[in-house]
C-alpha cells in the first residue's frame, strides 16, 4: 500500500511542477503536413519442420527436437494517426516469437515481444574415481536414464502515454520470466567433513518465475528534465525447490543425530527500486545529469535484506568543437542485514532442530570519480583521454579476511584516426593499478591494449581485423584455513589473447562471400594450495591453466534472378584446455588433471534457398547440420558426441 501511495505522490508533485510552468507551443505552420498513403502489407506461411539427432543433445543446444508443423504471419499497417506492426512465428509449442506494435500519433505507444525457447541438458553419469575405496562412494540410480531439458519464455510490454499540452509521458514497462522443466541436481551425502560421503545427482523439477514491472513518468521542467521510477521484482520458486535426504549422526563437534534434513534450497527473493533522473538540455555547451536509486532485496526463505543505494552525476563541458570535458562521479553503499541464526529440523523427527551462528554479511561503501578529455585536433583524428579513482570501504571485512580497503586506479587513452581514405584505426590503451584488492582473482596490476583496423579499398571489398590483449599481475595470494588462518601465495600471472578477421568479397553482382576467423587464447599461473591427507597445507607453485579456441567461418548469399535467393554457410571450432598441478599427491590414483582436460571440435553447415513465384506466393527451404564431437572421449568431462539435422519447408503469401 506504501508503494502505491508513493507512485501516486510522484504523479501529484510532478503534476504540480508542471503547472508552475508555462509550456510555449512553436506557432503553426500554414501548411499542414499531409501523411505519405501507404498500403497495408500482410504475409503469411505455413510449414514442416523435421529434425533428426544422434547422440547428445548439446548438438543442437537451444532447439527443441521433435517434428512440428510451423506458422507465421506479419502484418504492417499506417494510416495516420494509427501505426501497426505484428509479426508472429510458431516453430513449434516450445519455440516460438511474437512482436506486437501499436502507436496512436504520439500519445499512445505500445510494444509487447514474446519469446519461447527450449534448452536442452545433458545427463551427467558420475564416476567413480577409486572403485578400490569405499568412500568416497558414487550413487548413479537416482537419475539413470532420465532426460533434462527447460522451456523458457520471455514476455516483455511496454506502454506509454503522453499528455497533448505539455511534455509528459507515463509509462509502465513490464516483464515475465518463466523456466519450466527439469535439470540435475549433483550434490554430497553424508555427515560431517568427510563421514560416509557419497556423491550422486537427483531430478530437480524446476518451474520458476520472474516478474519485474516499472512504473514511472518523465516531463521536461523547464530548463532540467526529470524521471522518476518505481519498480518491483520477485522470483517464485516452484517444482523442487528444496530436497532431503537421510544423514548420518555427527559425534564430532558440532554434533547432530541421524536424520532426514533438508539441502540445496532455492530460496524466492523480492525486492523494489526508486530511481530519480534528471538532467539540463542537450543543446547547450554545459549539459549536468543526477541519477539517484534505492533499491531494497530480500531473501524470504532466509530473511536476509539488503539495501543499496547509489547515485551518480555526470558534467559534460563542450568547450570548443574539438574538445570535450566530462566529469563524472558515483557512490554506492551496500547494507546488508543477515539473521543471527539459521535453524534445520529433522523431517523425521521434528523435536531434532539445531541452531548455527550466521556471520555477518561483508558490506561496503564505493566511491568513484571520473575525467574525461575528448579532443578532435582535425577532422577524421580523435583522442580520448581517461582517469578513474575508485575508493572501496568494507565493513565486517575480518568475517572472510578480505581487505577492509581498496582503491583502484584506471587509467586509459584511445585514438580513432582515418589513415586514408577507406581505412580506419582505431587504438585503446587501458592501465590499471589495484591497492589491496579483495580477492584472490582480482590482481595487483592489468595492462590491456586493444586495436582494430576497418578497409573498404572497393565498393564491393570490406575488411575488419580486431586485436586485443589482457596482461594481469597480483602477488600476496590469501588462502584461508578453517582455523581461521590465513597461508599466503607469492604469484598469480594472467594473460588473455583475441583476434578477430571478417573479409567480404562481392564477387558478382549478385553473389557475396563472407569469411571470419576468431581466435581466443587464456593462460593463468597461479600458486594454489592443497591439503594433504592429514590436513596440512601445501603451496602448489605457478600451477597453468590454459584454453584456446580457433573458430572459422565461410558464408555466401547467391540471387541468379530476382525470383531466387540462395544462400549457405559452414563453420567449425576447435577448442580445448586444460589444468596441469605439478605435485605428485594430485596425480594418484586419478590425475587431478584429467578432471579438467578437454578438446571438442564443433561443426556447423547450413543451407537455405527462396523462390518467389507469381501472385506473392514463395516457397523456402533451411537446412542446418550440427555437430559436436569429444575428440579426447574424456569420462571425466561433461561433453558428449553428438549429431543433429534440422530441416524446414516452408510456403507463404504476401499481399
Amino acid at each position: 500500500m506504501k508503494k502505491i501511495i508513493f507512485i501516486l505522490i510522484i504523479t501529484m508533485v510532478s503534476l504540480t511542477a508542471l503547472k508552475a510552468y508555462t509550456y510555449a507551443e512553436e506557432p503553426a505552420s500554414d501548411e499542414a503536413y499531409v501523411f505519405p498513403s501507404i498500403a497495408p502489407e500482410t504475409s503469411l506461411s505455413a510449414g514442416y519442420r523435421y529434425t533428426s539427432l544422434r547422440g547428445s543433445a548439446g548438438a543442437a543446444e537451444y532447439e527443441y527436437l521433435k517434428n512440428s508443423v510451423t506458422f507465421g504471419a506479419e502484418h504492417r499497417f499506417f494510416s495516420f494517426p494509427h501505426r501497426v506492426h505484428l509479426d508472429f512465428e510458431l516453430n513449434n509449442i516450445k519455440d516460438y516469437f511474437g512482436d506486437i506494435n501499436y502507436a496512436y500519433e504520439d500519445t499512445v505507444v505500445f510494444r509487447g515481444v514474446f519469446r519461447g525457447l527450449f534448452h536442452n541438458l545433458d545427463q551427467r553419469t558420475l564416476v567413480d574415481l577409486n572403485p578400490a575405496t569405499a568412500s568416497p562412494g558414487v550413487d548413479n540410480s537416482r537419475d539413470a536414464g532420465v532426460n533434462y531439458g527447460i522451456k523458457r519464455t520471455m514476455s516483455n510490454v511496454f506502454l506509454r502515454f503522453k499528455t497533448r499540452d505539455f511534455p509528459l509521458h507515463v509509462y509502465i514497462d513490464g516483464s515475465h520470466t518463466t523456466r519450466e522443466g527439469s535439470q540435475q541436481q549433483r550434490f554430497l551425502l553424508g555427515s560431517g567433513s568427510n563421514n560416509s560421503i557419497i556423491r550422486t545427482s537427483q531430478a530437480r523439477d524446476v518451474d520458476w518465475k520472474t516478474q519485474n514491472i516499472v512504473l514511472g513518468l518523465n516531463s521536461h521542467l523547464g530548463p532540467v528534465e526529470v524521471d522518476l521510477s518505481h519498480a518491483e521484482k520477485r522470483l517464485d520458486v516452484g517444482g523442487t525447490n528444496v530436497f532431503f535426504d537421510t544423514y548420518s549422526a555427527v559425534t564430532a563437534a558440532p554434533a547432530r543425530a541421524a536424520g532426514e534434513y533438508p539441502h540445496n534450497l532455492i530460496p524466492e527473493l523480492k525486492g523494489s527500486t526508486n530511481t530519480l533522473k534528471l538532467h539540463t538540455s542537450y543543446t547547450g555547451s554545459l549539459v549536468a545529469s543526477a541519477t539517484f536509486s534505492q533499491q531494497d532485496r530480500e531473501n524470504q526463505s532466509s530473511g536476509t535484506k539488503s539495501k543499496y543505494f547509489i547515485g551518480a552525476g555526470e558534467l559534460i563541458w563542450t568547450a570548443t568543437p574539438r574538445l570535450v570535458m566530462v566529469l563524472k562521479y558515483r557512490h554506492k553503499d551496500i547494507d546488508i542485514e543477515n539473521p543471527e541464526t539459521v535453524t534445520i529440523t529433522d523431517r523425521l523427527n521434528p523435536s531434532n532442530t539445531y541452531t548455527y551462528p550466521v556471520e555477518p554479511s561483508v558490506t561496503s561503501v564505493s566511491d568513484t570519480i571520473t575525467g574525461i578529455v575528448r579532443y578532435r585536433p582535425v577532422t577524421g583524428v580523435a583522442f580520448k583521454a581517461e582517469y578513474s579513482h575508485d575508493d572501496i570501504k568494507r565493513n565486517h571485512a575480518d568475517t572472510i579476511k578480505v581487505a577492509e580497503s581498496t582503491q583502484k586506479n584506471t587509467a586509459s587513452l584511445s585514438s580513432d584516426i582515418r589513415l586514408i581514405r577507406g581505412v580506419q584505426l582505431t587504438a585503446k590503451y587501458i592501465h590499471q593499478q589495484n591497492d589491496d584488492p579483495a580477492y584472490n582473482v582480482y590482481p595487483d596490476r592489468s595492462d590491456e591494449g586493444r586495436i582494430s583496423l576497418s578497409w573498404s579499398p572497393l565498393p564491393f571489398v570490406s575488411a575488419h581485423v580486431n586485436y586485443s590483449q589482457i596482461k594481469e599481475k597480483r602477488s600476496n595470494l590469501h588462502f584461508l584455513e578453517t582455523n581461521g588462518t590465513i597461508t599466503g601465495g607469492d604469484h598469480r600471472d594472467v594473460s588473455r589473447d583475441r583476434l578477430l578477421g571478417v573479409l567480404t568479397v562481392g564477387l558478382l553482382r549478385n553473389l557475396t562471400v563472407t569469411g571470419s576467423y576468431s581466435y581466443m587464447h587464456s593462460k593463468i599461473q597461479q600458486d594454489i594450495e592443497y591439503h594433504n591427507a592429514t590436513g596440512a597445507p601445501f603451496i602448489d607453485p605457478l600451477v597453468p591453466y590454459k584454453d584456446r579456441v580457433h573458430s572459422y567461418s565461410l558464408d555466401a548469399a547467391y540471387s541468379p534472378s530476382t525470383a531466387i535467393i540462395v544462400t549457405g554457410g559452414i563453420s567449425h571450432t576447435i577448442s580445448n584446455g586444460g589444468f596441469y598441478p605439478n605435485s605428485s599427491v594430485l596425480l594418484q590414483p586419478v590425475s587431478v588433471a584429467s578432471f579438467s582436460e578437454l578438446k571438442i571440435r564443433e561443426t556447423v553447415v547450413t543451407a537455405g534457398g527462396e523462390y518467389h513465384l507469381k501472385k506473392g506466393f514463395s516457397v523456402g527451404v533451411k537446412y542446418r547440420y550440427s555437430e559436436v564431437q569429444d575428440v579426447l572421449a574424456n569420462i571425466f568431462d561433461d561433453v558428449t558426441n553428438g549429431k543433429a539435422h534440422i530441416a524446414l519447408l516452408t510456403i507463404s503469401k504476401k499481399w
